[in-house]
């Protein structure tokens, strides 16, 4: 395995979001029943976390492993035209995963095939310098070992996100996956979920759940929840934000240019710390979640996993 052979010294010399996990090609259904076709697009939570933070002009690298694949190089290819530092990523010979994309429920579920174990006995090493907000979560975390090391990696990072962004056929023990996103999260500055993961897991009402969070430790938690819109809590608020009216095109990666947003916003205005967390007011939290809900809405009007720039999200 070789690492890319990115610029050391850009991701030296300046403070980044590292977003950590996996990456692959989501295959969407276009059309219904026997005449749908398939069409391959970019996808993986925190790739697609890592290219919507840079469309928007925010600072961020990617640590995974890529295939030197044909898939692969589109992947590393997509990265570096938004200008996603690629310093960690690790090339490997190991074939891109590949998911299936079933729009038939009121969530996407997504039927992942990874036939090389991506990351399974790859190290990441230690987090690179000038990290200062650690992005984890979706589907790795309930994946061994690799879960277990990017836990471990979290420990170390000066202030983790974890966007919890759960998918079922990933899940092999519940109770496992519980406690770890239990512990991940009360080291966690940031930790976002929609009421469909919460369900998901099996952890009772949601919003008593980020609550808990918080109380655990969390400096802010934020809960999406469809038409009834977003919810933020810190130690001092609770904020609610109304649903953005779109046209529903396509859910898929809306979740991800929702975190992508809220990352952005919080590096642009130097809040990337639990302290400056902690301090937000409700004209912040408020101010935050509707930039976030803009995002995904974009991402929704759109079909794959499209992240929006700057002059797409109205003031």
């Amino acid at each position: 395995m070789l690492r890319c052979s990115g610029s050391a010294e850009q991701g030296l010399a300046r403070k980044v979001i590292v977003t950590c996990g996996e990456a692959m090609v989501d295959l969407i259904p276009q059309g219904d029943g026997e005449d749908a076709v398939y069409k391959p697009v970019p996808g993986g939570s925190l790739y697609t976390v890592a290219l919507g933070i840079a469309r928007l002009g925010g600072r961020v690298g990617y640590l995974w492993e890529l295939s030197n694949d044909t898939l692969g190089n589109n992947l590393m290819a997509a990265l570096n035209r938004a200008g996603v530092d690629c310093t960690w990523v690790v090339r490997s010979a190991r074939p891109t995963p590949v998911a299936v994309v079933d729009m038939s429920g009121e969530e996407p579920r997504y039927l992942i095939a990874d036939p090389g174990a991506v990351m399974k006995d790859t190290p990441l090493g230690p987090l690179p310098d000038g990290t200062e907000c650690f992005q984890v979560g979706s589907a790795v975390l309930a994946v061994e070992p690799v879960g277990s090391v990017i836990e471990a990696a979290a420990r170390g990072a000066p202030l983790v996100s974890l966007d919890i962004n759960a998918r079922a056929p990933s899940i092999n023990d519940a109770s496992a996956y519980r406690e770890r996103l239990r512990r991940v999260s009360s080291n966690s500055g940031i930790i976002k979920a929609s009421s469909a993961d919460i369900a998901l897991i099996g952890e009772g009402d949601p919003g008593e759940y980020m609550l808990e969070r918080i109380e655990d430790g969390a400096a802010l938690a934020i809960l999406t929840d469809g038409d009834r819109g977003a919810f933020a809590f810190t130690q001092k608020h609770r904020v609610h934000r109304p649903a953005v009216a779109r046209d529903v095109v396509d859910p898929v990666g809306a979740g991800d240019s929702f975190m992508a947003a809220a990352l952005f916003q919080l590096q642009s205005k130097d809040l990337l710390s639990a302290a400056a967390l902690r301090s937000m007011d409700a004209q912040d939290l408020s101010a935050l979640l509707d930039f976030s809900q803009k995002a995904a809405a974009f991402t929704c009007a759109r079909h794959g996993a499209a992240m929006p720039a700057p002059g797409d999200l109205p003031c």
